[in-house]
């Protein structure tokens, strides 16, 4: 009886120090959104559509190649499953479709070329048939050889170092900058750059989308596509999304709410992170300008009064000078740079803007001259018409921000009667 307990001791204990067994999903690998708007449409030759259980692909038919990919990494993608000592036809693609096979690749070692995997074979190597999947030639880009190999590669392994760390990475990576370069076959083009962005989510319940902030890392790089002078370090290729989104005309983190793919899609890792020290004055209207001082404010990207976009101007690095946006409400102030998103500790008040009147008014040699008092708005408008009761309302006089009191001078002397009123927004 002794023994028989001890055996089952054992094999509990074994049982328990097991891997985790990998979650690969289809609904896990375009969780961001779709960048380019590809849809599964058999017509569509740039940007056709692929969901599988181990990646999203935005395949174009007209450059032979995928122009982005894009999965969900955890430690559990990870396993023992060998590399596939084959690549595979995509016979999946439309029949309409010039499917590449391996052979389309022959030379590029000529040129010093690999076929560059988008989804890495070592991100999937949980299953045999998984790691299968992600050798179709739908997911092969023309890519260097001292790029694959070497920069390109480092980064894949820090993300699994990553991962292993127990996080979700959100990743989509792809070619850019074509022209005219193909490779010997003249099947596929060769991309002046390939990027990637990973987002590193922390552990937790419900999805990783669910789990995003604004204090999610975000690695984005964009490595030339070339064969020589190559840095082996990704650190030396590091930019925005941004940027990126810039270089290619995608749109990323379309999954995410605005504001927070507005901190994303900015970020340069290893940025320091802004902060705000204070804002003044504490209240005001909407156009009433607003001074943010704190840190790490170059190359800012939005101002935020509860949310809102403001329009702005960075002054130094430590000063910012704002106005209050139309529609915005009392609540934080915030600054987005490319170190993320910094928040104000206290709440800005928007109060209504004061009504402007008319003091002073006198009439001299048959000119009208006004004061317009009132609060700092973002512009005043003078108007008048002859007729209160069929009134026409004639603009004479708009100015912007202007200092206040100030005095307005009606040179008309021809109208018989005037009624004058003056607006602000």
């Amino acid at each position: 009886m002794k023994i028989f307990r001890l055996i089952v001791a054992i094999a509990a204990v074994f049982v328990l120090a097991r891997p985790a067994r990998a979650f690969i999903d289809v609904s896990l690998q375009m969780q961001l959104g779709n960048p380019s708007g590809a849809t599964a449409d058999t017509n569509n030759h740039d940007h056709y559509l692929i969901q599988r259980t181990v990646e999203a692909i935005d395949y174009s038919d007209n450059l032979g190649e995928p122009v982005w990919a894009s999965w969900d990494l955890t430690a559990g993608d990870v396993g023992s499953a060998p590399r596939s000592s084959t690549y595979y036809t995509d016979t999946n693609l439309p029949p309409n479709f010039t499917r590449l096979s391996t052979s389309d690749y022959n030379g590029v070692g000529n040129i010093d070329f690999n076929r560059g995997h988008l989804c890495p074979s070592e991100d999937r190597t949980d299953t045999t048939n998984d790691n299968k999947l992600v050798f179709f030639m739908s997911n092969i880009m023309p890519q260097s050889g001292p790029n694959n190999q070497g920069v390109w590669e480092n980064l894949e392994s820090d993300c699994r170092t990553l991962a292993a760390a127990g996080n979700e990475l959100l990743i989509i990576c792809g070619p850019s900058g074509f022209g005219t370069n193909k490779i010997p076959s003249g099947k596929a083009y060769i991309g002046s750059n390939v990027w990637k962005i990973a987002v590193i989510v922390p552990p937790g319940s419900g999805t990783a989308l669910s789990r995003l902030s604004a204090t999610s890392r975000v690695i984005a790089v964009s490595i030339p596509n070339v064969t020589n002078g190559l840095s082996s370090s990704w650190q030396t290729y590091l930019t925005s999304a941004r940027k990126i989104e810039q270089d290619t005309g995608f749109t990323f983190f379309t999954a995410v709410p605005a504001n927070l793919a507005a901190v994303l899609r900015a970020k340069i890792d290893g940025t320091p992170a802004p902060g705000i020290t204070n804002f003044s004055p504490a209240s005001g209207s909407e156009g009433g300008g607003v001074v943010i001082r704190g840190t790490n404010f170059s190359s800012a990207s939005a101002v935020w009064f509860n949310g809102a976009n403001a329009s702005f101007t960075v002054d130094s690095a430590s000063q910012i000078t704002t106005a209050v946006p139309a529609g915005a409400g009392s609540g934080p102030v915030s600054v987005v740079t490319p170190g993320g998103l910094a928040t104000s500790a206290g709440n800005f008040t928007v109060t209504p803007a004061a009504k402007p009147g008319f003091q002073s008014i006198s009439f001299v040699e048959g000119q009208f001259s006004l004061m317009v008092t009132g609060a700092s708005s973002a512009s005043y408008t003078i108007t008048v018409a002859t007729n209160l009761s069929d009134p026409h309302w004639e603009t004479l006089f708009t100015t912007n921000s202007p200092a206040l009191p100030f005095t307005f001078v009606d040179t008309n002397t021809a109208l018989p009667q005037r009624f004058y009123r003056v607006q602000n927004p």
